[in-house]
């Protein structure tokens, strides 16, 4: 999968974006890349089933990482507290670590 592929999947255009934009774009790839297989399963769950109780968290030291990076927040749902939620930067993270998991897949086929 090339460059221009992924920033796609982020809807950064190499042609319309600002070179702030392709270096922050190129970031949140490095990131994706990055993630370990817990991480990887919390932002995942996250995104799908979200916002999801913390005892519900797959792995609580990766949901802390991922707070770290902005990748999920804590959210309040219906007056109560102690719910993690993917931003929106999670969610290009998300669709840069799918993308980046389906190539890798097809590959091996």
């Amino acid at each position: 999968m090339n460059l221009k592929s992924l920033l796609a999947e982020i809807s950064v255009s190499t042609e319309l974006s600002t070179k702030n934009e392709i270096v922050e774009a190129c970031e949140l790839i490095i990131l994706a890349q990055s993630l370990s297989s817990g991480e990887r399963d919390t932002l995942r769950a996250a995104y799908i089933l979200g916002p999801l109780w913390d005892g519900d968290v797959p792995s609580k030291a990766a949901r802390d990482n991922l707070l770290e990076n902005g990748i999920i927040e804590k959210v309040i749902v219906k007056g109560e507290g102690g719910f993690n939620a993917c931003t929106y930067k999670g969610a290009d993270v998300y669709k840069l670590m799918t993308a980046i998991q389906d190539n890798i897949e097809c590959e091996r086929r």
